[in-house]
């Protein structure tokens, strides 16, 4: 599986799996990528443990656009946007910056729903703000 095709829908376990069966082929940046996503996704799991919760659709959809590029918290309006703010932020599933003008994820909201393979790795490296 080539690696654009990551972020359509396919599990990390499927992608690492098919990682392991051809890792001699493997470009070195392919193979250190996918193995820290498996490292950051076991440290949640080791952090958070095995719990699942309920994330209201609207957090959820917020925390998808955060994962695109981090919001400038002056984009943000009413009670419904800081409702899912307060519960993506009381979960450590995004953060503010110092003066909390901006919000990003963290490693584990990227890990949160598999929204790490939804992000162009191209962009990971270019994120602004929106």
């Amino acid at each position: 599986m080539p690696p654009a095709s990551i972020g359509g829908g396919t599990s990390l376990s499927d992608v690492l799996m098919d990682a392991a069966l051809r890792v001699d082929e493997m470009p070195s940046e392919e193979l250190s990528r996918l193995l820290m996503k498996a490292a950051i996704r076991l440290r949640v799991i080791q952090q958070t443990g095995v719990k699942l919760e309920h994330i209201p659709v609207y957090a959820y959809h917020l925390l998808r656009r955060i994962a695109r590029n981090p919001v400038a918290t002056a984009t943000l309006h009413g009670q419904q946007d800081g409702e899912a703010v307060a519960f993506l932020i009381s979960r450590e599933l995004i953060r503010a910056s110092e003066d909390g003008q901006v919000l990003s994820i963290t490693a584990a909201g990227e890990e949160l729903g598999e929204i790490a393979d939804e992000r162009d790795p191209q962009q990971e490296d270019q994120d602004g703000l929106m």
